[in-house]
């Protein structure tokens, strides 16, 4: 096809993600057959005349077909023995993927050589269309297009249009050209290009990107960005991307990805030298690599390196790997088979906004079996790990040793289960600088005992006209782990679990083992569910339940913490509604009988019908009653509303109720046509290291199967502040 090859392989066709909303019923995609200059050639025609020179004559209604290609025209003339043919009024061609409309035609039916007059040409796949003067096949790789148009809007209402003096595809060199390229939005010239280069195959070639221009109204400043794609070798490629940013400077951005048969990777990085606002040189790196060097080992980095907390948000960068308090760096190797996993880890970090850094882990090595883990039969559990923590600045620093083993015999039925447990802890450590009262070489050892079971029972039933399965989930967990005096050994990463219903079953309070609490307790658990039993669905899920301790817990993070000595612990309950009508409801609380009040909560109501039609409000809070004050109070209320005529309506409002301050606004309003669409959005928010309001504005325009500014940006802004937000299609 001779237009086809221009649209599929212009660079900015290109469209990525799903199926596009285009313009005019969708036509199932026809797979193009390989061209076979030996198909027969059928003739059909209201009239026809045929000479001894093998020449037929055909007019009124003329159709031409041979194999999936046909050639519709009032009048023809077919040399057989030449394979040739010429068409005049009405010409209308079509194959798999391409329908051509145009005064006359000429075409070579073994070579595909040939030309088109006044050619109006229809995409049914891409849902394009469009018009050029001239098309010509001069050489078998060569095709040359004059005064081209393109566009995907429907031919009544042609929003936006791509325009073309001249455009010449050589397939030889994989490559094509087009000169006095522009492009049209509402008669409004968005784009010229006097000259460029495409790739005429699938294949990637080097050149200059689509421009990446941004307006920050509310500075008046501008931001514009022009990528330059290198094309290195199939396997790795650069984009270098000069950026201009008004009031801070010219900045430089670099990415690099590279794909071989046992390693992948990418290295992003930027540098602006001299930040006219922020008053010094900012820059940021990020390396991932990955690489496997057999089927049982494989290795990782992982470098981040920023020069500022505010850089990825003043520099408008979408992906942020960490957060505002640290950058990690990462080293890992791994071995693994069926039944055991060995690995290291070297773990360091930059810290961010003076922060106390965690340790540095230098290294951390670690065995685990892995083995399959069978019902009914004896399992056996081994894990072990040593890490060295290092920090110039802190004391105690040096060793920690630990191991871990145990058995389990899982007995499993369909109605219930029971999991006794039995595992011996084991920790010693080799201190190089130790504060007054610690030993150079504390140690531990602990045997932890944990039996689980629970029982499945379920009934059938019935809500709202509609048969349920409704299932009683008791559960107990019993634990018990003796005291062990913990206060002379150091902590370098242990935490606390904050509280929720999956706490009430593990063996361990804490987050890691420099603590292991001691426990004499009962857990005691109790979940429903109820389930459509045609489909499955679960409709609704509820659990609830509380520890009895049997003793106090004196195991503590601080050692002039008091110890606890309640009978119970807080009230863990959770629910997960799913409501007709598109409405859901998630909630979890944390009860403190005591007091009488929630020690945390919770709560997110949402109605989503379909990415046009959404709505949340979550609301959480966590109270402290030593103080009788909350630590916070949030309220987040964010949506995507469809308003009729192609507009919708999205926003967010994060609210902090205890500090009485709005945390972050946005407010846009979108169109979205078939063919184009638009988005403008306000945003007011506060920096997480400054606490300073600030303000910005942001523009996107998509011309749909062409090309979209700013919407990877404003995507990913969406995406991190509405709730179940995804790109409208």
């Amino acid at each position: 096809a001779l237009l086809l090859t221009l649209i599929l392989c212009n660079p900015l066709a290109a469209q990525p993600g799903g199926p596009w909303r285009l313009c005019g019923p969708q036509e199932a995609p026809v797979t193009a057959q390989p061209f076979d200059p030996d198909a027969p050639v059928e003739l059909e025609a209201d009239r026809a005349e045929f000479d001894r020179e093998g020449i037929s004559t055909l007019s009124g209604e003329v159709e031409i077909r041979q194999g999936e290609r046909s050639l519709r025209a009032d009048r023809a003339r077919y040399d057989q023995r030449n394979q040739k043919v010429e068409a005049s009024g009405a010409v209308r061609y079509r194959d798999g993927a391409l329908e051509v409309g145009g005064e006359t035609a000429r075409l070579d039916l073994r070579s595909l050589y040939g030309s088109f007059e006044n050619v109006r040409y229809r995409l049914p796949e891409q849902h394009a269309h469009g018009t050029a003067a001239r098309v010509t096949r001069q050489e078998e790789n060569l095709t040359s297009m004059e005064q081209v148009r393109y566009t995907t809007c429907n031919p009544g209402r042609i929003d936006w249009q791509l325009r073309a003096s001249e455009i010449r595809i050589n397939r030889e060199l994989r490559m094509g050209t087009a000169r006095n390229v522009s492009v049209w939005f509402r008669r409004l010239p968005l784009f010229y290009f006097p000259y460029l280069a495409f790739p005429a195959t699938e294949q990637r070639m080097s050149g200059f990107l689509m421009p990446d221009i941004r307006l920050d109204l509310a500075r008046g400043a501008t931001d514009i960005a022009v990528p330059y794609y290198w094309n290195m070798a199939p396997n790795y490629d650069a984009t270098i991307t000069p950026r201009i940013i008004s009031q801070r400077g010219p900045m430089l951005n670099l990415g690099l990805r590279y794909l071989t048969t046992t390693s992948r990777g990418e290295m992003k990085t930027g540098y602006l030298p001299d930040d006219q606002l922020f008053g010094m040189s900012r820059s940021m790196l990020q390396f991932r690599h990955h690489t496997i060097f057999s089927n049982r080992w494989s290795g990782a980095v992982d470098f981040n390196y920023v020069s500022d907390a505010d850089y990825f948000l003043d520099m408008g960068e979408s992906y942020n790997p960490n957060t505002t308090t640290h950058q990690e760096r990462r080293l890992t190797l791994t071995y693994r088979d069926r039944n055991w996993q060995l690995s290291g880890m070297l773990l360091g970090y930059q810290m961010l906004l003076g922060t106390t850094p965690p340790y540095q882990k230098l290294p951390q090595i670690g065995l685990r079996y892995i083995g399959r883990q069978r019902d009914n039969s004896l399992n056996y559990h081994l894990s072990t790990e040593y890490i060295y923590f290092q920090d110039d600045a802190r004391q105690p620093t040096g060793s920690r040793l630990h191991a871990g083993a145990g058995i389990s015999y899982p007995l499993r039925t369909a109605a219930a289960f029971l999991i006794p447990r039995f595992t011996l802890q084991h920790t010693l450590y080799q201190l190089d600088r130790t504060p007054a009262g610690m030993a150079p070489t504390p140690a531990r050892t602990l045997p932890v005992f944990s039996l689980d079971g629970g029982l499945y029972l379920e009934r059938v039933t019935g809500w709202r006209g509609r048969t349920m399965l409704q299932t009683l989930e008791p559960r107990l967990f019993y634990l018990y782990v003796p005291y062990r005096d913990q206060s002379g050994l150091p902590n370098f990463d242990t935490a606390s679990y904050t509280f929720d219903y999956a706490q009430l079953f593990r063996e361990n309070r804490f987050t890691n083992v420099d603590r292991i609490n001691d426990a004499n307790q009962l857990s005691i658990g109790l979940t429903t569910r109820f389930l459509e039993s045609g489909s499955g669905l679960e409709r609704l899920a509820a659990s609830i339940g509380q520890i009895a301790y049997f003793g106090e817990r004196r195991v503590t993070l601080d050692p002039d913490a008091a110890t606890e000595s309640s009978a119970s612990s807080d009230t863990a309950a959770e629910l997960a509604l799913r409501l007709p009508n598109h409405w859901s409801l998630d909630s979890s609380l944390i009860w403190d009988p005591r007091s009488e009040r929630s020690r945390r909560l919770s709560g997110r109501l949402q109605y989503r019908r379909d990415p046009r039609h959404l709505f949340t409000i979550d609301y959480r809070h966590q109270y402290n009653p030593s103080q009788n004050s909350y630590r916070y109070r949030q309220l987040d209320i964010s949506g995507v509303w469809e308003l009729g005529g192609n507009w919708h309506l999205l926003g967010r409002w994060n609210h902090d109720l205890d500090a009485e301050q709005t945390r972050e606004t946005l407010l846009g309003l979108g169109y979205d046509s078939c063919c184009w669409a638009a988005r403008l959005v306000g945003r007011e928010f506060r920096k997480e290291s400054t606490a300073k309001l600030d303000r910005a504005i942001y523009v996107n325009l998509e011309l749909k199967g062409l090309s979209s500014i700013n919407g990877e940006q404003i995507d990913s802004l969406l995406k991190d502040g509405i709730l179940g937000y995804s790109p409208l299609e």
